[in-house]
């Protein structure tokens, strides 16, 4: 459970190091990591936590596995502030070189979005569902708080989750004690049980290792309610 004076030290540097990189920011690329141990062999983009999670963070902050990574290290900091500042900049460039890199990819072609951060605001979706669209032979997923962001896109588009979102985008609607998840279209949920809490009822044990989830055919990324530990 992170102090406030950490969390306060945290936006401190976090806005720092956006701020430099939006002073570099013709010089500046995404930065996609092409995977890590904890979730395989999978691309994915992320940006600032807290910075991009629209006031939802207040229940998840003071254990965000993202920021405590920020803190220990710097790479991680910087990719997560370079990420930021270019689509708040450049946001056409920013969908444009994921894009790309989608493209070149030759093997396994999954794509998680937001390890840190989440959805932006209602333009920064409508662009991460052409994405999806324009990449029909990758698997796509992202958890999220911003519901109604997702919502509004869904009543603007049919109505319905099968008329409006491409099937091979996951999106998981983030549960958190605390916080009301409106989820009127009946997206899969992503839980994360707290020391001491109860495990849901008919959701997918997560193990916190995305490859194996992709290797099984179970969890998120095959649209299926799960929940974790907290790790």
């Amino acid at each position: 459970m992170f102090k406030t004076e950490t969390i306060a030290k945290y936006i401190k540097a976090i806005s720092e190091a956006i701020n430099a990189s939006k002073k570099n920011i013709d010089n500046l690329h995404v930065c996609i990591s092409k995977g890590n141990q904890k979730i395989g062999k999978t691309m994915n983009v992320s940006l600032a936590p807290i910075r991009t999670c629209g006031g939802n963070c207040r229940v998840c902050k003071c254990i965000c596995y993202d920021i405590k990574a920020c803190m220990q290290y710097g790479n991680v900091m910087n990719a997560r502030a370079r990420n930021t500042a270019l689509q708040e900049i450049d946001r056409d460039r920013y969908f444009a070189e994921i894009d790309q890199a989608m493209k070149r990819r030759r093997a396994n072609k999954f794509l998680r979005w937001h390890v840190g951060g989440d959805i932006v605001d209602y333009d920064y979706f409508c662009r991460m569902v052409e994405n999806a669209k324009n990449n029909p032979d990758f698997i796509v997923w992202t958890y999220t708080k911003q519901y109604h962001i997702v919502n509004q896109y869904v009543k603007e588009h049919g109505g319905s989750i099968a008329e409006a979102i491409p099937s091979n985008i996951s999106i998981m609607f983030s549960v958190w004690k605390g916080l009301h998840c409106d989820n009127p279209y009946g997206f899969s949920t992503f839980t994360c049980v707290l020391k001491g809490e109860v495990w849901p009822h008919k959701t997918y044990h997560c193990t916190g290792n995305c490859q194996a989830c992709i290797d099984s055919g179970h969890g998120c990324p095959h649209q299926e309610s799960s929940a974790v530990a907290e790790h």
